[in-house]
């Protein structure tokens, strides 16, 4: 009686499927499902449900599937996707803006300034003023010379100017220790270098311990105590090399400490403006 049960509720279910009601693998299910993925941010399943409609020509789906790609960090396959949409496609502009995200993302700023020139050198819209923010922040990643300040800053609004002079100045004439002074400076008065970089602590340490081991030297040769004299003249001979080795070192880490924190600084801002690309909602 049970299995009968179970049987008469299965009946309408498969007559439905039949007929299409519920056929789940019917392309408008499929098309539902896969939005509802994406809506739902689970852009690597969206695009494998995307992928079953691909007999369908429909640029809204190429454009979906690429930003999906390019959210997940796919960049070949998102690129392969924004690159098919026509140009009389109403998505053709955004799919070349968000392309050249993805080329800038890929770090490659040769082939991402190719693309730009190739994409817009001969057109003058908002799409290319977005484009263009990109293409002269590409500048604060590499070590190509700057454009004038000017020009630089040229695409950038009113809002927006403030924060990249910042990062202009600071790639033009970045605050960086010399570590070849540092090295002289220590080598002259010991913890100098340290002092130079900012290491005060450090830099009073080195100082005292290596005069401290000077003036035992000195003072044991005065006394005719040759031994000790001598031990105390190799330690601080010793601290006083690696004072001026240390001095140099900090420099070095310093300068590695700033330019990690500006390039940080960098991708914090990109991420903030979203590279300067519109964000997209089609979860409305």
């Amino acid at each position: 009686m049970r299995a009968l049960f179970i049987l008469m509720l299965l009946i309408p279910f498969l007559h439905f499927s039949q007929t299409g009601e519920f056929n789940f693998h019917s392309p408008k299910n499929i098309k539902d499902f896969a939005n509802h993925l994406f809506c739902e941010k689970d852009y690597m399943r969206a695009n494998l449900e995307y992928e079953k409609l691909e007999n369908i020509v429909d640029d809204t789906l190429n454009f979906k599937i690429g930003l999906g790609y390019l959210y997940i960090g796919d960049y070949s396959n998102s690129i392969q996707k924004l690159s098919v949409i026509a140009s009389v496609s109403v998505f053709f502009d955004e799919a070349k803006l968000q392309e050249l995200k993805t080329y800038f993302l890929t770090e490659n700023y040769t082939a991402f300034r190719s693309f730009y020139l190739e994409s817009y050198s001969n057109k003058n819209n908002s799409y290319q003023s977005k484009g263009k923010k990109l293409f002269n922040f590409s500048y604060l990643f590499t070590d190509d010379d700057l454009p004038t300040s000017e020009k630089f800053l040229n695409p950038f609004n009113k809002g927006e100017k403030e924060k990249i002079t910042s990062f202009y100045n600071w790639k033009n004439e970045p605050p960086n220790k010399n570590p070849v002074l540092a090295g002289i400076m220590s080598a002259i008065i010991p913890g100098s270098g340290k002092m130079y970089v900012g290491e005060w602590g450090d830099g009073i340490m080195a100082l005292v311990t290596t005069g401290l081991f000077a003036f035992l030297a000195y003072d044991n040769f005065r006394a005719d105590h040759n031994t000790r004299a001598w031990i105390f003249t190799g330690l601080g001979a010793f601290f006083y090399a690696g004072n001026v080795y240390g001095s140099v070192a900090a420099a070095q880490i310093y300068n590695a400490k700033i330019a990690f924190e500006f390039e940080d600084g960098l991708n914090l801002y990109l991420e903030q403006k979203n590279y300067f690309t519109p964000e997209y909602n089609f979860c409305e």
